[in-house]
């Protein structure tokens, strides 16, 4: 944990370095301490060597107590003078010891080197075995100088100088210098504590604050004293500046995705985001529409028309345009690619559903195409019977009024087919007039079949009326229900055979009165009754006999009326069997300065 920490590590760089400094130090200022002790003892000695040389070798001297102050103030200082002969006896006159020197000294002080006219200087430790000595030449090294002894300029012997070497001078030194190295280590340890703790506290301080950051606390800021404006001070200053913009930009982009969000919210149109891996990143609710119609919505797959249209845009790197149809849906989309730094990373598709629109096309063009086929019918009978009168083909009376019934009949073909034409383009546009006035239901349904009587009687069909009693007085426009029930009952009698029944039943529930026209025709085929309501849509031509004499705008002028009314119509039929028309119609219509916006 230590070493993964930059407290830890600073720490550790700082008392190795520390350490490796001192120890190398000590040791350097051990060997100088040895080694300029050492030369100065062994120098001191050599010269103290000659000096005794020069006196005893002169006749000037009291040679008794010369020897004696020697060897008295030697002592003193832990030196011992030896005058040798040449075989190396002890010459007790001459000498600071009363027995004889150990013969390790001696053979330290190479006696013959020394005869024949050097000096002589040796550094040795006198074995325990041989110890004549005191316990400080026992333990410790010892110098000798060893100078030769003259008589009458003739060489008789050695002067041999001994001394201990100084060890708990230098010893004591040693221990001074280690203790202080320790010393140093120890305050260096505090010392490198301290200040790496000091300078990386800011530091945890911003790693603190940059993990709240990524947790989405951007508002964390470091905390920087005045008084302390260093690298790592500026460094915190910055930090909390790239803080601030970052907070600052956050907050911006939230804002913006927000706005788009509501945008792609209240968009009519579907937007989908698609990645250059085909999954969809973001949807509005009209897309969501979309991918449920596949099953598609949790997943964030495209569906297979959108992915075809995905990958041609990928390949292509074009705009796509076109149409896909699902359910019974049409969705126009327009497809474009998005880049990256020039790199297609996906694709934007705006979803538009055109149901609507596309129907109201395909009626538009029904609209014509049925006006035309109705029109032409008429007027190519006008155009031939009058032709025939222009070329007086018609000889007797008779023909001739036979023409110009038929030439009347077409006419008002026309007429009914232009007038309902004008009344069904005013319905679509919103406004119905509507004029209520109290209506008593029995008389007025007995009234609207009795108008139909001569029509059933030659189609040879039973045409009656059922009422449930009670019946309440109804507030209705007089004329724009009997021109539902005309379009009804008329419809019935045309497409039932003979010897069958149109029954106009008549009944109130819930404040509704139910007009039910029930036949026993053919029936209608169960694919044809959501579209029985549409403009000029006719059912199977086998269960019309007189197709020429309906134009196929009654059912959808009767839907327009029915909702003027506020009330709904819905058919059942069953082939075989017969057709049931109902219409249900509130009591009383509510009105608005005497006039219904149907919208």
């Amino acid at each position: 944990m230590i070493l993964r920490s930059v407290v830890g590590k600073l720490w550790l760089t700082i008392i190795i370095l520390v350490s490796l400094v001192l120890i190398l130090l000590s040791l350097f200022l051990n060997q100088q301490v040895e080694k300029t002790y050492v030369q100065d003892q062994q120098i001191s000695l050599s010269k103290l060597a000659d000096v005794v040389q020069r006196k005893l070798n002169s006749t000037m001297i009291d040679m008794p107590n010369y020897v004696a102050n020697t060897i008295a103030i030697a002592k003193q200082f832990n030196t011992h003078v030896v005058v040798v002969d040449r075989n190396g006896n002890v010459l007790p006159t001459l000498s600071s010891f009363e027995d004889s020197i150990p013969k390790t000294l001696i053979q330290k002080a190479n006696l013959p080197y020394i005869l024949a006219g050097n000096k002589s200087v040796a550094v040795g430790r006198i074995p325990s075995t041989e110890s004549i000595l005191t316990s400080a030449f026992q333990k410790n090294d010892v110098f000798l100088v060893g100078v030769p002894y003259k008589k009458d300029n003739k060489t008789i012997g050695a002067i041999l100088l001994y001394q201990t070497k100084d060890q708990l001078s230098v010893s004591d030194i040693k221990h001074w210098i280690f203790y202080s190295a320790l010393i140093g280590i120890a305050l260096t340890t505090v010392f490198a504590f301290f200040l790496s703790t000091r300078i990386t506290q800011p530091l945890i301080q911003m790693q603190k604050a940059a993990e709240k950051m990524a947790l989405g606390q951007f508002s964390t800021r470091v905390r920087v004293r005045p008084h302390e404006r260093d690298e790592i001070a500026d460094l915190a200053i910055t930090f909390n500046r790239m803080a601030r913009q970052l907070e600052e930009s956050i907050n911006l982009l939230s804002h913006e995705k927000e706005q788009l969000t509501s945008i792609l919210r209240s968009m009519v149109d579907g937007v989908l985001t698609i990645s250059a891996s085909g999954k969809v990143i973001v949807t509005n609710p009209p897309a969501e529409r979309l991918l449920t119609l596949y099953d598609f919505p949790h997943s964030r797959l495209l569906p297979p028309p959108l992915e075809t249209a995905f990958r041609q845009v990928l390949e292509e790197e074009k705009e796509y345009q076109g149409d896909i149809t699902e359910q019974g849906r049409t969705w126009s989309v327009v497809m474009t690619p998005l880049y990256a730094r020039n790199q297609v990373r996906g694709a934007v598709a705006v979803l538009r559903d055109v149901t609507d629109e596309r129907l109201l096309e395909k009626f538009r063009k029904d609209f014509v195409a049925n006006v035309s086929h109705e029109l032409r019918t008429p007027l190519a009978m006008l155009q031939g019977y009058s032709e025939a009168l222009l070329d007086d083909i018609a000889e007797t009376p008779e023909v001739r009024h036979e023409i110009a019934q038929v030439i009347n009949d077409e006419s008002q073909r026309m007429g009914r087919l232009v007038s309902q034409l004008l009344d069904l383009a005013r319905m679509e546009a919103g406004y119905i007039d509507l004029e209520p006035t109290f209506i008593s239901l029995h008389p007025f349904i007995t009234r609207v079949c009795r108008k139909f009587a001569n029509l059933a009687e030659e189609q040879k069909v039973e045409l009656t009326s059922d009422f449930h009693n009670p019946l309440p007085e109804v507030f209705w426009d007089t004329d724009k229900v009997e021109q539902i029930l005309t379009n009804l009952v008329g419809n019935a009698i045309r497409h039932t055979p003979e010897d069958g029944t149109v029954t106009v039943k008549v009944y109130w529930e819930n404040d509704y009165v139910h007009l039910d026209v029930v036949d026993t025709g053919e029936g209608i085929p169960e694919e044809d009754l959501p579209f029985l309501f549409e403009r000029f849509y006719k059912a199977d031509k086998s269960r019309k006999r007189d197709n020429a004499s309906g134009t196929g705008l009654g059912l959808s002028i009767v839907k327009h009326l029915v909702k003027a009314h506020e009330g709904d119509v819905t058919v059942r039929s069953k082939l075989g069997v017969g057709t049931t028309f109902s219409v249900q119609l509130p009591v009383e219509v509510k009105l608005e300065n005497d006039e219904e916006l149907i919208g």
